[in-house]
C-alpha cells in the first residue's frame, strides 16, 4: 500500500478474459459493449483516481482463477464478486509484501 495514501484496486482484463467473463457473467449488462469501450472507460477511471490522489492498482482477473475463487466463496460472476475478488487479492498481496 502507498504510505499514508489511499489505494484502490481496479479490475483489469485482457481482451480474451474480458470476453470470457462477460459471457459467463450473471450481469453481462454491466460490461461495456466492447473490450475497447471498456478499456477507454477503465483508463479514464485510472486517470480520475490518480487526479483525486488515489493510487490505482490494476488487478488482472484470470477467468479460470476467478471461477475457482467464486466456487470456493459461493459467489456468482457478478460485479460485487469481481470487486470483492480484487479487494481480497490486494489484501493478500499487501500481507505477502509485509511478511517478505
Amino acid at each position: 500500500m502507498a504510505r499514508g495514501g489511499l489505494v484502490a484496486g481496479v479490475v483489469w482484463y485482457t481482451a480474451d478474459a474480458w470476453a470470457s467473463l462477460r459471457d459467463t457473467a450473471v450481469d453481462p449488462e454491466r460490461f461495456e459493449a466492447t473490450f475497447n469501450d471498456w478499456l477507454a472507460m477503465a483508463e479514464a477511471a485510472l486517470r480520475e483516481l490518480s487526479n483525486a490522489g488515489v493510487a490505482p492498482r490494476k488487478v488482472l482477473i484470470d477467468p479460470t482463477e476467478f471461477g475457482a475463487w467464486c466456487l470456493r466463496h459461493h459467489e456468482k460472476n457478478e460485479a460485487a464478486a469481481r470487486s470483492k475478488y480484487v479487494s481480497q487479492w490486494l489484501r493478500a498481496d499487501d500481507d505477502a509484501k509485509k511478511n517478505a
